[in-house]
């Protein structure tokens, strides 16, 4: 056990080829599918490492928790907190409130180490895009340093004639844990947990429990090039439609396992070179710094794929703060020990959370806030969306006829539209719908991120008994979204065929044009100085007409292409004023309006597909 040596050259290396292939991932996925398991090399590493350490103080008799918890803590938090404090400013000024709010959340559940359970269960629909989340990469820091609370406490108490077996059995268990999860679709919150990761240190823990087992020069080579072949094939062969980590994860750890223990090697010569362990040596803070820099100018472009010129300029970024993070605050501050350490330390997390704090005020600011009424298409709280609050009723809940809505958010935006139809045309309006969810039987829920799928599966069953009573049903969705499932098309259809021998009316609203900018970011960017207009996207036409060539066959139901009304104009604008509040969704006042316009269309295409009499003011 005491021939584990703390500072590698390779091992830097190592790290450097983890970094590496974590940014090209998070670049461009396509480049390299596997890329993210850079950060399953990275735990294995750190188990490989840490149990070296306190192994050796144990077998030593001088392994003291304090010591230990003092340098994780001078090793990762100055950077981590400088990291949080920058992000901090910077998105304070980039983001529209909403989603500084969003920010500001992640940022609390960061600062304590905590980022892993937070974007588990990450469930707001009108959230930026992960890839526009700046702190999303926090998750990995998290479940490392609560791995470092169990390990050292593990290693002390467990006798050390028994810690092989110990770890094995551990990691031998959790990884069955993580794979039984996995086949039962759990796939977010296996990604993200701490239970699912600990089979991944323990692979580089089991390793340092052996002690140096390099062996013979010829052996080096052939663990080498066996553990590069694994790595390697995780890289190509494992993407992010795989279900993982689970059993899979033992390709890459124990790849890494190998590339540890061929010290000597090699490739492992070549690892050790010095470019290779200086990349390695600014890994932590390359790691820190890549994603919040591509996920801001994401936010910005409003896109993924970001250009070659965008990312020359990420690049440059990048390689700056992390070199300044890692030669200013990292390397100088891990070294400061004794009292003058401690007081620099608490000096620097103080500076760091009256920045954090101070951004939280400058966001409502830096720019002048849209009226409540632009940001949103209802009081969230009010409506039947993903849940079931009161009757659902709008419209004129005391009439006789009763038209259901149903549909995603694409309905949801319906409600004060319905307000505005029902009173118009002397009908109550039942409205209940679902994030990314229209709630009709045969709903193919399993593409839903897991959040969405409770509340998509309750909505499913509430709406039931109102399609047995409802005089009309008026069904609404974004279709540049669900056409593309074949499961949802043929859902539909059996939906559309079941009131069709039931002589049901049935109105099939358009999706509404779809713009190439979130209107509120295009309002805030342009108020900062920039000059970002909306345009018509181009595809949510061609989705309008799939859905009306399925709709066209059923006699009792009418595809109503609203879009062509003069409120679609000029969008996001109509009368100078706007209507949207984000690229696809209208506003409180956008969807008053579209009712108001909509009416009588509405009431001529029921009298024109079933007996339902409604007349329009």
């Amino acid at each position: 056990m005491n021939g584990v040596n703390q500072h590698r050259d390779d091992i830097q290396g190592l790290r450097a080829l983890a970094v590496l292939a974590v940014i090209i991932y998070h670049v461009n996925h396509n480049w390299l599918p596997g890329g993210f398991i850079g950060v399953d090399i990275f735990f294995v590493i750190s188990g490989y490492l840490i149990t070296g350490i306190v192994l050796r103080q144990k077998a030593e008799s001088r392994f003291s928790f304090i010591s230990f918890y003092t340098s994780r803590l001078r090793r990762i938090v100055p950077a981590y907190l400088f990291l949080l404090a920058s992000v901090a400013a910077a998105m304070a000024v980039l983001l529209i409130p909403r989603d500084f709010d969003t920010f500001f959340d992640s940022l609390k559940s960061a600062a304590y180490f905590n980022s892993n359970s937070y974007f588990s269960k990450q469930s707001d629909y009108f959230a930026p895009a992960s890839h526009e989340l700046p702190l999303l990469h926090t998750w990995s820091l998290a479940v490392e340093m609560q791995f470092y609370l169990l390990l050292p406490a593990l290693l002390v108490l467990v006798p050390t004639r028994f810690v092989k077996a110990t770890l094995g059995l551990i990691a031998t268990l959790l990884f069955m844990y993580s794979a039984f999860l996995l086949a039962n679709g759990e796939k977010q919150s296996v990604y993200f947990s701490l239970l699912a990761r600990i089979p991944e240190f323990l692979v580089g823990a089991f390793l340092a429990a052996f002690g140096d087992i390099s062996g013979r020069s010829s052996y080096r080579n052939i663990k080498a090039w066996i553990g590069l072949i694994l790595v390697s094939l995780s890289f190509t062969l494992i993407s992010e439609e795989t279900t993982y980590p689970g059993l899979l994860a033992l390709a890459p750890g124990i790849g890494t396992a190998l590339l540890i223990s061929a010290s000597g090697s090699t490739f492992n010569n070549w690892l050790a070179s010095r470019p290779a362990a200086f990349i390695g040596a600014i890994s932590y803070s390359l790691y820190l710094w890549h994603w919040p820099v591509l996920a801001g100018f994401r936010y910005y472009y409003e896109m993924y794929e970001l250009s070659a010129a965008v990312l020359l300029a990420c690049a440059v970024l990048i390689v700056s703060l992390s070199i300044a993070s890692y030669v200013l605050i990292e390397n100088p501050l891990r070294r400061v020990n004794g009292r003058k350490g401690a007081l620099n330390l608490t000096a620097f997390t103080a500076i760091a959370f009256l920045a954090v704090i101070i951004s939280k005020t400058i966001n409502p600011i830096v720019t002048k806030p849209l009226p409540v009424e632009m940001t949103r298409y209802a009081a969230p709280e009010d409506i039947c969306h993903g849940q079931i609050v009161g009757e659902c009723l709008r419209g004129d809940v005391t009439a006789d006829k009763e038209v259901l809505l149903l549909g995603d958010s694409h309905a949801a935006q319906l409600n004060h539209f319905a307000d505005k139809m029902g009173k118009a045309l002397g009908m109550r309006v039942r409205v209940i719908t679902a994030s990314s969810c229209v709630p009709l039987d045969g709903f193919d829920a399993d593409r839903l991120s897991e959040w969405a799928r409770p509340p998509c599966e309750s909505q499913i069953v509430a709406a039931k008994p109102y399609l047995q009573s409802a005089d009309a049903v008026l069904l609404a969705g974004m279709w540049q979204y669900q056409a593309p499932s074949q499961q949802f098309m043929l859902a539909l259809e059996k939906f559309m065929t079941a009131t069709a021998k039931r002589d049901l009316p049935l109105i099939v609203l358009a999706q509404i044009p779809m713009l190439t900018s979130n209107v509120q970011r295009m309002q805030r960017f342009n108020a900062l100085g920039g000059s970002k207009a909306a345009h018509l996207e181009g595809t949510w036409q061609k989705a309008n007409q799939t859905v009306k060539t399925m709709v066209d066959h059923f006699p009792n139901a009418t595809f109503l292409d609203l879009t062509s009304l003069p409120l679609f104009d000029t969008p996001p604008f109509a009368d100078g004023k706007l209507i949207y509040h984000d690229s696809h969704h209208l506003n409180e006042i956008g969807s008053k309006a579209y009712g108001e316009a909509a009416s009588a269309k509405i009431a001529d295409a029921l009298r024109g597909i079933g007996e339902l009499q409604a007349t329009s003011e």
